[in-house]
């Protein structure tokens, strides 16, 4: 089943001479179709020169229903008229059903006004064949072909929804890739600039204790291989997570506010005095999301502060409340400014859109003393997207 519908998908988009596959099977079908109804004289309509020419013109006419319906209503019209004039007109069921098709296409790929135009006037065509006939079908062509009229312009407003559906869920799919990647760049940039910040320190210090004491630079170098590893495991950890919705992690992730404990223990191996204050709830379960955002936000600023306040003193507090999780980070000013390490502002950038994705409050500035702080309010409850 799915094969054939693939198949009949396929041969939907195919084109034979410039025109739609579909287009070229219906009007070759009916042209063979009338054809031998003309040849045969069933029914007689006049004479077999001029029946077969205007069965010729009016089914091929359907060639063009979708590139230009109002050239097929012409054709028709002129063909019909011709064998009114000369003989009778088409009374036929082939030529019922073209009329019909014409009619359908001329409402569905028409703008309204050109529809409702070219409609009239076929329908107008149709009684004044019908009057020259003789004929009493009246009622019969305004209701046929209204009806017609009216169900292809229902078919071209259903299309024109679709096509809006199908365009929202490109954009949609789109907006979810472009969170993805800024959902990557932010956890690959906290894993890496916090890792390798440390590193960099660490490297510092064995360099200056091969020079004075060799034996002290086995600690920083060590923790220098544990830091390489730790970051290696933190990025196979992203890398695994990242297409689950934070909502959905299981509880007990390795990063989370209870984590924060080994990521300031990390912090003041590598020279950064830190000073936590957690105050946490344990009967109260911190969701998920709101888990993972705190402990990115440690995680960067306490990053910040060794590469901008080498050495300053750093201040830690995480509160949990009965509605919220305050997180608070602050150094004092330090004894010296890496200014060489400029920062690109994703940092920064990356914690207000966690905590603004979670609704929440966030602030991060200069401080009077010299100082800098980081302070961001996280609902434990789902809320909307906040102000950063």
């Amino acid at each position: 089943m799915r094969l054939m519908r693939h198949a009949i998908a396929r041969f939907r988009r195919r084109s034979l001479g410039g025109f739609p596959a579909p287009d070229v099977v219906l009007a070759g079908a009916l042209c063979l179709v009338a054809v031998a109804s003309a040849t045969t004289g069933n029914p007689a309509e006049g004479p077999v020169a001029l029946t077969v020419p205007v069965a010729i013109v009016t089914t091929l006419a359907l060639l063009w229903r979708r590139r230009s319906p109002v050239l097929t209503v012409a054709l028709i019209l002129v063909a019909g008229l011709v064998q009114t004039l000369i003989a009778q007109p088409p009374g036929s069921l082939w030529s019922l059903a073209v009329f019909a098709i014409a009619m359908y296409s001329v409402a569905a790929w028409c703008s309204e006004g050109v529809a409702a135009l070219a409609g009239a006037v076929f329908v107008g065509a149709l009684l004044v064949e019908e009057r020259i006939a003789d004929g009493v079908d009246y009622v019969f062509i305004l209701l046929l072909f209204g009806g017609v009229w009216l169900l292809g312009r229902a078919s071209r407003g259903w299309r024109g929804r679709v096509t809006v559906a199908e365009q929202r869920q490109q954009e949609a799919a789109r907006l979810a890739a472009a969170e993805e990647r800024l959902r990557i760049a932010r956890d690959l940039h906290d894993v890496v600039a916090h890792s390798l910040g440390a590193i960099a320190v660490q490297a510092e210090a064995a360099e200056a204790a091969l020079a004075a004491a060799p034996a002290r630079a086995l600690e920083p170098v060590q923790a220098i291989r544990d830091t390489a590893r730790s970051a290696l495991t933190d990025i196979r950890r992203v890398l695994d997570v990242l297409r689950e919705d934070d909502d959905a992690a299981e509880p007990g992730s390795p990063w989370g506010a209870s984590a924060v404990v080994a990521l300031v223990e990390s912090a003041r191996g590598a020279g950064t005095p830190v000073e936590l204050d957690l105050r946490l709830v344990r009967a109260v379960p911190i969701p998920p999301a709101v888990d993972l955002a705190c402990y990115r936000i440690v995680q960067e600023a306490l990053t910040n502060a060794r590469k901008h306040a080498a050495r300053a003193a750093v201040a830690v507090t995480i509160v949990q409340r009965a509605e919220e999780l305050s997180v608070s980070v602050r150094n004092r000013a330090g004894s010296t400014l890496d200014v060489t390490a400029a920062s690109s502002g994703y940092g920064i950038r990356g914690m207000a859109e966690r905590v603004h994705d979670l609704g929440g409050s966030f602030s991060a500035g200069p401080e009077g003393d010299g100082g800098f702080a980081v302070q961001a309010v996280l609902p434990l409850a789902p809320g909307t997207r906040g102000a950063a």
